[in-house]
């Protein structure tokens, strides 16, 4: 196997600062709690700030819902392209449904492993520029997209009766349609209350760590200080 290339190892490691350093701003703008914590901290202070050595700050309750979560968003993601599949090949929906349907679950299928992903770090990292884009990816797109999979049901529809070849039209609405996005919707619902509380509380420890950090290294700049008078 040849070696990895040095400018692209370069390249995709300032990629990943451009994103950690976007993501710590928008966390510092929710949290400004936070900025002081940013403001002050070089490279090795930024690496303290992502993890906590005081109490564990991770949430238990958001590490067993983004285990939940990753399952069905894999079973939701397949079955919703299958009846999709469906009924474009033997459904008449409307163009509307047709245009939108694949568009919206295409984005939503690009940003939830993402998603999860900034969940999973920041939370068992305890690394706070991850959880928050965890947290807005939960709230923008993926609970509108996960509504509109509830409110564009039932479908008016034209199709043929498989008795009569008879043409019907009307409302159909296929069981795991609404029923699949109400358990997305309420578990993205949860994950946002619960994510929102880890960050709080993520917060709080880092800063608390911030400030017993500051006061022992005043603490051991005054005893050096102390030692060189005497």
């Amino acid at each position: 196997m040849a070696p990895r290339s040095p400018s692209k190892a370069a390249a995709r490691s300032g990629g990943q600062g451009l994103v950690s350093t976007g993501l710590a701003s928008i966390s510092g703008k929710l949290f400004p709690e936070t900025r002081q914590l940013i403001d002050s901290a070089d490279g090795e202070g930024m690496e303290e700030f992502t993890l906590t050595n005081t109490t564990v700050a991770s949430s238990l309750p958001l590490q067993m819902l983004l285990y939940f979560n990753v399952h069905y968003s894999i079973f939701w993601g397949f079955l919703t392209l299958a009846i999709m599949i469906y009924k474009d090949s033997f459904l008449a929906v409307n163009s509307a449904y047709r245009i939108l349907s694949p568009l919206l679950l295409s984005v939503w299928c690009l940003v939830e492993p993402l998603r999860l992903y900034f969940g999973y770090v920041g939370n068992l990292q305890e690394k706070v520029p991850q959880l928050t884009g965890f947290w807005l990816f939960t709230l923008l797109p993926q609970i509108p997209i996960s509504f509109f999979f509830i409110i564009s049901l039932p479908l008016r529809v034209q199709g043929e009766s498989p008795a009569d070849l008879a043409t019907v039209q009307g409302s159909i609405q296929l069981p795991f349609d609404r029923a699949g996005s109400i358990v997305l919707i309420v578990m993205l619902g949860i994950e946002a209350v619960v994510g929102y509380i880890a960050l709080r509380v993520m917060v709080k420890s880092q800063v608390l760590k911030f400030h017993l950090q500051r006061t022992r290294d005043e603490g051991a700049v005054a005893v050096g200080k102390q030692a060189n008078r005497v």
